[in-house]
């Protein structure tokens, strides 16, 4: 029995006799395709005269008759005639026909007749095509779809101004990892798995972000790739699906009918399908990505603050994007202490966001096996130096609060001072005494002692609120915060709050807050509280 493989650009034509035939990448194997992703041992083929049959033998990367994978306890499966096996990502097909098999002894590169890329503009013709198939893109585009359906509905809607047998989208689960088959549409009923691409073209694809017009294989031009021959295909059109960041797919449409052949201009306008929709794909990618960011940072944030005797606890955060930088954390320690955290993270968006987590954990981890507030934010520092961006950096106010004595001690690492409101209006700040965490390598934050008095007001915010502005050239300041902290310092912590914000919202006058807005107020209530 005849088969055929192709790998790396080139076709192994195989021919075995009755019996069974060890597959695999190991030395053991018989039948050796020396690929990473084949197992050493990954499947048993059985050859009855004209009869095959495929085991599985518990591969890593499984493998499969007609785009249906075989389990490992399966047993055997009967491959018939004209099915196609692929064991990881490598097809082998049953070659029948003689002639098939006279040119599946050559190993020729596979012959393009074209190539394009973006940077190089449109034909004129292109350009016309483009022009009458705005209105549907645009449609395709606006839809509010899932990215499951938007890459069903783009393989219809270029099988309707491309005339082709199949479309076929493959997409990879990320950068670096392999492209598999999304979404297709069939002229016929036709699976998605014998792809003739090689590694040479789906590399080239990948790789230099470089359209693939493949020659015709029936119509004798050139020295056609033989994986074509073998599955009776005219023309193959592999485009990059471009998101203008990466290239996170291919577009793949081919020909199976003779006469119809692709040309540069179906190239052109192929390609600027795959750009447009691979955009949206990339938009919708980031959209649920800031959902994850956003879900998982409300569950890390603290919901509700644990009760600390003898004083009031309020925080709030106004994000003014779908994930911030800011953090807040309160955390009871186990010698009837707490640790108060509020900090800053430089930077926007998921970055931000990644790096507030990870710091947000690091306070809830080492405050569990250190009591000292220098120690965690040393700590804290060294994890961090050597994982967060070069332009990243943390400013963060960490303080324990001895709540039977009020005795705060706190570090303060390049954040905003915080506000302390004595019980007869008198104010002073914390200032900072150290850089901010993870700026420069040598990283020293001393620690400072202050002693809460019954009635005092600790107020702790991001520098969403002093630089809070309008057009980047005036700043709000904390004129207006000082003066509610001085006059509303009787009343509870939720209404002060309420006044800051609103302070802030006020002087934004309806323009959008740039940074996020964050806040804490620690008040030790009076004797007869």
């Amino acid at each position: 029995m005849d088969l055929g493989y192709e790998l790396e650009g080139d076709f192994h034509a195989i021919s075995l006799g009755d019996g069974e035939v060890l597959l695999g990448r190991g030395p053991e194997a018989d039948l050796l395709i020396p690929a990473p992703e084949i197992s050493a041992r990954h499947a048993i083929l059985r050859i009855d005269k004209d009869r095959l049959f495929v085991r599985d033998l518990d591969s890593t990367n499984g493998s499969r008759v007609d785009g249906v994978y075989i389990t490992a306890g399966q047993g055997e499966v009967e491959v018939p005639p004209g099915s196609m096996m692929i064991f990881a990502d490598i097809p082998v097909m049953r070659v029948e026909d003689r002639s098939v098999k006279r040119t599946l002894q050559d190993t020729r590169e596979p012959v393009t007749r074209g190539v394009y890329n973006l940077d190089e503009g449109y034909s004129e013709t292109a350009g016309a095509k483009l022009a009458d198939m705005l209105s549907s893109l645009f449609e395709l585009m606006a839809a509010e779809e899932s990215a499951e359906t938007i890459v069903v509905n783009t393989c219809e809607f270029i099988s309707k101004w491309i005339t082709a047998d199949r479309v076929i989208m493959l997409q990879d689960r990320g950068e670096g990892t392999a492209v598999k088959p999304v979404a297709f549409w069939p002229r016929t009923e036709t699976g998605a798995d014998d792809i003739v691409l090689s590694r040479t073209i789906i590399d080239r694809v990948m790789n230099e972000r470089t359209s693939v017009l493949l020659v015709d294989a029936l119509g004798g031009e050139g020295n056609p790739s033989q994986s074509m021959v073998a599955l009776s295909l005219c023309s193959v059109m592999a485009v990059p699906l471009f998101d203008n960041t990466r290239v996170r797919g291919i577009i793949y449409v081919e020909s199976r009918r003779p006469g119809i052949s692709y040309t540069n201009d179906e190239l052109q306008v192929v390609t600027a399908t795959a750009n447009a929709v691979a955009v949206r794909l990339r938009n919708l990618t980031m959209e649920r990505e800031l959902f994850t960011a956003a879900r998982i940072q409300r569950a890390i944030l603290p919901t509700d603050l644990p009760e600390i005797p003898g004083f009031d606890i309020r925080a709030r955060m106004d994000m003014c994007r779908e994930v911030g930088g800011d953090l807040y954390h309160v955390v009871p320690l186990e010698n009837g202490h707490f640790m108060l955290a509020l900090g800053d993270v430089a930077g926007k968006g998921v970055p931000a966001a990644l790096a507030m987590s990870a710091c947000m954990l690091l306070i809830s981890t080492l405050s569990e096996i250190l009591d000292d507030v220098t120690c965690i934010a040393c700590m804290i520092h060294r994890k961090l130096y050597e994982s967060l961006a070069h332009d990243q950096f943390i400013t963060l106010f960490l303080a324990d609060l001895d709540p039977e004595t009020g005795i705060l001690t706190y570090t303060n690492a390049g954040h905003e001072p915080p506000l302390l409101i004595g019980a007869e209006g008198a104010l002073r700040e914390l200032p900072s005494c150290a850089p901010p965490v993870v700026l420069v390598d040598e990283f020293d934050c001393p620690k400072n002692i202050v002693q809460m008095q019954p009635g005092e007001i600790l107020a702790v915010f991001s520098d969403g609120i002093p630089e809070a502005t309008r057009d980047t050239d005036v700043f709000m300041g904390l004129d207006g915060v000082k003066s509610i902290l001085k006059g509303m310092r009787t009343d509870t912590l939720d209404r002060i709050a309420e006044a800051i914000v609103k302070e802030v919202d006020d002087f934004l006058d309806g323009h959008h807050a740039s940074d996020d807005v964050t806040l804490m107020l620690l008040k030790r209530r009076p004797p007869e509280d």
